[in-house]
């Protein structure tokens, strides 16, 4: 080797997408983000995949030194193939000239040849562009480190998989091969990879416009930071990809303010927009009135919590099948009633499905509105919960015939304040309306509270946080269905004012 580690597969990709964000990542410490709950939950899943794909690939050794030690790791590597092994767990090489280096998930000796098969695993049920430039690299790396490279594979999740009894890792993943896109893009590797190099050589932070790129494929580490002289509702969140670049660039600015008449949208963002402008609600009673009429009490207002982990838990399940294990449900028995709250919150580690499917059915009875922030979730859930238990099947359905989608007010901008930027979601409906929001919450989205929950569920929540977990999840639940409910009222008053 004629240089140092110098650039990892990952800075590879940060650099890919912004060469700036790959020059704070090395020289701005303190720009790097906490990691969130949501981030770590990935890691561990990456972890939990990398384990049984290991087991896919039985009889394997694994290069095990730390993950800073670049040269050691390479050295362990050369010395695993030395000794004859076929199957080598985070094989590591580093290409001799631009520095670059990486570490494969599974590297596979060719059988009687001197050829190896790279393997690359991940969480994800298909391929994606950026999975291309991922082993595109590493190619590059191991191909210019002396290996013969045979064929490239992306070993991804099969969804089509069920558990039943322990995880069968055979039948789990499935092996695509892309080595024709992997060797068509060795050019533009070679390219960017030395390019990339020079960024991180520089003493001063390169040139990058803000935009389009700063979301995709991901949300840029550093957005925060490059952003924070974009308003927090901005020609962005009206306008999609390299469109909104354009926008921005014709009228040389973020707000929103500042969009002429002839480049307003259509639709609904023409809705959005005008009313920023000229900060006013938007009502459009005539289908406000219409939406009002299909409720029929008794009212109920139901939210559901779900997990949905890559690696099924229980068994009849699939990767990234939606699981719920909590309900919240507020009732209203006629017009002005007092408001009775149910809950459902399973705390066993067991599977959810069957007990909570029986206490929906004996709480909704057979008659009235169900109303729900998205009909297509729960009543999805609902479906795939028939399928599970057929014998519930006839109850669930009638819950699914009854129930009306809040969202669509909302979504078609019957009632809109320019308060929720552009956003139906009820984390902004919500505080543009009433007094209430999800801030300062134990829990303050559906994804944590589904992370903690897995978490739960997987066996890797300590029992002394079981009961703040009961609590957030109780909490937070039980705001999405009162929520509900302060929104109807707000339809209501909405019509008595227009």
């Amino acid at each position: 080797m004629t240089t140092e580690p110098k650039l990892s597969k990952s800075q590879y990709l940060k650099g890919l997408q912004c060469p700036k964000a790959l020059w704070f990542y090395r020289h701005r410490k303190d720009l790097a983000p906490e990691t969130d709950a949501a981030t770590q939950a990935r890691f561990d899943t990456g972890h939990d995949i990398g384990v049984l794909a290991q087991q896919y690939f039985e009889g394997g050794v694994e290069v095990t030194n730390e993950y800073w030690d670049i040269t050691g790791a390479i050295t362990s590597t050369e010395q695993f193939v030395k000794d004859g092994h076929d199957i080598i767990y985070e094989a590591t090489a580093m290409h001799p000239v631009d520095g670059s280096y990486s570490r494969i998930d599974i590297l596979r000796k060719v059988a009687g040849t001197d050829a190896w098969d790279l393997i690359e695993v991940k969480s994800s049920t298909g391929i994606k562009g950026y999975h291309i430039d991922d082993v595109s690299l590493q190619y590059h790396v191991f191909y210019h480190a002396g290996y013969k490279i045979r064929k490239c594979f992306m070993m991804v999740i099969d969804n089509s998989y069920v558990r039943d009894g322990e995880i069968d890792p055979q039948a789990l993943f499935k092996l695509e091969d892309i080595s024709e896109h992997v060797f068509a893009k060795q050019s533009e590797v070679e390219y960017v990879a030395g390019q990339l190099g020079y960024v991180l050589d520089r003493k001063k932070e390169p040139e990058a416009e803000i935009g389009a790129r700063c979301n995709s494929p991901f949300e840029c580490d550093y957005k925060a930071h490059c952003w924070k002289h974009v308003p927090e509702y901005s020609v962005f969140n009206v306008y999609a990809g390299k469109k909104a670049d354009e926008i921005v660039g014709h009228i040389n600015s973020f707000d929103i303010q500042n969009i002429p008449v002839d480049l307003l949208p259509g639709g609904s963002k023409r809705i959005d927009i005008s009313c920023f402008q000229d900060d006013k609600v938007h009502i459009d009673e005539e289908n406000l009135r219409v939406f009002l009429g299909r409720l029929q009490y008794p009212l109920y207002y139901l939210d559901y919590e779900t997990l949905g982990p890559a690696i099924p838990i229980f068994d009849g399940t699939g990767p990234y099948n939606q699981i719920p294990f909590q309900f919240s449900l507020h009732v209203q028995t006629e017009p002005n009633a007092k408001l009775l709250h149910h809950e459902f919150l399973h705390k066993e580690l067991s599977d959810p499905r069957r007990p909570m499917t029986e206490a929906l059915i004996d709480l909704c009875s057979d008659n009235g509105s169900v109303i729900v922030y998205s009909q297509t979730f729960e009543e999805g859930c609902n479906n795939k919960l028939a399928e599970a238990f057929p014998e519930y099947s006839t109850g669930l359905q009638q819950i699914n015939q009854r129930m009306v989608d809040l969202l669509i007010p909302f979504r078609k901008r019957w009632l809109y304040h320019p308060a929720q930027m552009g956003s139906a979601s009820i984390k902004y409906v919500l505080p543009a309306f009433t007094d209430l929001s999800y801030e300062d919450m134990g829990i303050a989205n559906g994804m944590e509270a589904s992370g903690q929950y897995q978490a739960f569920a997987e066996g890797r929540l300590p029992k002394p946080e079981h009961e703040t977990l009961w609590n957030n999840l109780s909490e937070y639940c039980e705001l999405d269905t009162l929520a509900m409910v302060k929104l109807v009222d707000v339809i209501r008053e909405a019509m008595v004012e227009e």
